[in-house]
């Protein structure tokens, strides 16, 4: 009996340190835009949208642009699908990817609107 509860608790023990570390594999951090460059994994990255540099190359079907960090320091993002409908309204973005060929190549971006409260002031009155 005692044997049967040592083992199911190795197996419950290593079913548990797969869990995690599969886990952790799914992770995506995130880094600052010299780390995203030189990194060979997965990573996530915000950055404020440069409106200027927004452009979409239709044969290639990329949209392409590029953002600041807090810094001033800018990359440049390629997005290998249609701009997300909110894009044109964005002022920020996460974009989730890799760093390639010294350019970032998004598989995900997650856009960051304006808020609609932005400029009000709550006066706490209810009108």
């Amino acid at each position: 009996m005692k044997r049967a509860y040592i083992v199911g608790g190795i197996l419950v023990l290593a079913f548990a340190a797969l869990g995690v570390s599969q886990f952790k594999s799914l992770l995506t951090p995130y880094v600052g835009f010299q780390e995203a460059m030189a990194s060979e994994t997965q990573v996530q990255v915000k950055g404020k949208i440069v409106r200027e540099s927004v452009r979409f190359d239709r044969e290639a079907n990329r949209l392409i642009f590029d953002i600041t960090d807090e810094e001033g320091r800018r990359m440049t993002v390629e997005y290998g699908r249609a701009a997300p409908g909110n894009f044109a309204q964005a002022s920020h973005v996460v974009a989730v990817g890799q760093a390639k060929n010294g350019v970032f190549e998004a598989r995900d971006l997650l856009i960051k609107c304006p808020s609609k409260y932005q400029g009000e002031t709550y006066t706490g009155t209810g009108e």
